[in-house]
């Protein structure tokens, strides 16, 4: 199957997430209705270290968001393929896997569609490596004043940098929780290394 009809099926599948911006469904989600957690990243190819992230999340309405990374290339990436085995992989879990972004033929950085989720309570997980990288993403006080919480999964930083850069972006936004995780065995595995 060639690239542009793989996109195409992304764009159809993401089309059952009716609070994303790129749906056109009127129906509501059968199980997302009022708070929501999004997991965003290439997962090129997914591993057990992002598993161990949605595992530690306290939250279990956790939405995958795979995406492509602007600042990562990528040749052999099939996106239909990507988005197949991944929802394979957390077949039987809570957690649902939205393949929209990676039919929609460009990048979609989280400011630009975050803030038109239809869902009351939106928050965030991501590891410390993209938590402490956090004010270089494009517009984070667009992304701070659309989140509730935001949950950070240890992988390279200590817990005083962590908390170091807590107080910067609480200076953006006070009302945003961020919430530290437990550690986990697999922060040393790496999409890049793996690759």
């Amino acid at each position: 199957m060639d690239i542009n009809a793989q996109e195409d099926l992304c764009l159809k599948e993401g089309e059952e997430f009716s609070f994303m911006p790129l749906s056109s469904s009127q129906l509501p989600h059968p199980t997302i209705k009022e708070s929501v957690t999004f997991f965003g990243g290439s997962f090129y190819p997914f591993h057990q270290g992002h598993r161990a992230c949605l595992d530690l999340c306290p939250e279990k309405n956790i939405v995958v968001v795979m995406d492509r990374n602007p600042q990562k290339e990528i040749r052999d990436f099939l996106p239909y393929d990507e988005y197949i085995i991944i929802k394979s992989q957390l077949k039987n879990t809570p957690y649902l896997v939205y393949p929209g972004f990676l039919g929609s033929r460009k990048t979609n950085p989280t400011c630009t569609w975050l803030p038109l989720v239809t869902i009351a309570e939106k928050n965030l997980l991501m590891g410390d490596d993209s938590f402490m990288n956090f004010l270089t993403w494009q517009s984070p006080e667009i992304i701070l004043e659309a989140i509730t919480k935001l949950y950070v999964v240890p992988r390279n930083f200590s817990l005083e940098e962590c908390r170091n850069q807590q107080k910067k972006l609480n200076k953006i936004n006070p009302r945003v929780k961020i919430i530290f995780l437990d550690d986990h065995p697999f922060k040393d595995i790496s999409s890049t290394k793996l690759r």
